[in-house]
């Protein structure tokens, strides 16, 4: 177990990529903190861990809201009473043109996937200033290094993952924090399940063009880059994007 004992916040941990990194973190020995705000879902998969041998609870956060943000990391830290790992999971996608986008749409995946991740690593900031060490995993993707039509906010708010990854790696490097993402490809999760399923012909023709195993994943695929980069393996590996996406980026 190369993480046991270490206490680690994984939002969005009640289904596809979250899911399956709150699963191989308690299998490494992680106490996991599951934040989501579906509690049944969230519970479920903090029963399903406990039945494995593994320790972990959920907690009920909308982390659009700072508030929300506070007060979780503050219950985290009187459960377990330190936090190791911060996974930035959580994440909000509408498929919309440019003309079609609607505000509530927009202030969504802003809200969720960049305001949420800011403010979630400088809730964790003090306990990792204390401990002197900490990891942050962001959760990017594909579509924050490339442009996908129909997807420009998406996009954009992917491509801030990239630049506060970056910048977070080296302001907080010298408080030995390393701060890292992972930029999945195409992943199999509840989020794009809905365009899997109006989208099959396009999705068949990106497989045929990029040969091979085909573009698709399973959200189990990105668990071990996750063990990796919380583990001290990655001790000196700070501010980096890693892409498991079968190879997508570099075709």
């Amino acid at each position: 177990m190369r993480l046991k004992d270490q206490v680690a916040i994984v939002t969005g941990g009640s289904q596809g990529i979250g899911e399956a990194i709150a699963r191989r973190f308690a299998a490494e020995g992680v106490k996991v903190a599951i934040v989501n705000r579906n509690q049944d879902k969230a519970a479920a998969v903090v029963t399903s861990i406990r039945q494995a041998g593994g320790e972990a609870s959920a907690f009920t956060a909308d982390i659009s809201r700072v508030a929300d943000i506070d007060r979780t990391v503050a219950a985290v830290l009187a459960t377990y009473g330190t936090v190791d790992i911060l996974v930035n999971n959580a994440g909000a996608y509408y498929l919309s043109a440019l003309g079609s986008t609607v505000e509530a749409e927009f202030d969504a995946m802003l809200d969720t996937n960049i305001k949420g991740v800011f403010f979630l690593c400088q809730a964790v900031l003090p306990e990792f200033e204390r401990r002197g060490r900490g990891k942050i995993i962001n959760i990017g993707s594909i579509f924050g290094n490339d442009g996908f039509p129909g997807s420009a906010a998406y996009c954009a708010t992917k491509g801030a993952i990239v630049l506060l990854t970056k910048s977070l790696g080296l302001e907080l490097r010298e408080r030995n924090i390393q701060v890292n993402a992972i930029a999945p490809g195409y992943i199999e999760t509840p989020l794009n399940a809905g365009y899997r399923a109006t989208n099959k012909e396009w999705l068949r023709r990106a497989d045929e063009r990029f040969g091979g195993p085909g573009v698709w994943m399973k959200p189990d695929e990105l668990s071990g880059t996750a063990v990796f980069l919380a583990s001290a393996d990655a001790d000196s590996v700070t501010g980096t994007v890693l892409f498991v996406d079968r190879g997508w980026s570099a075709y």
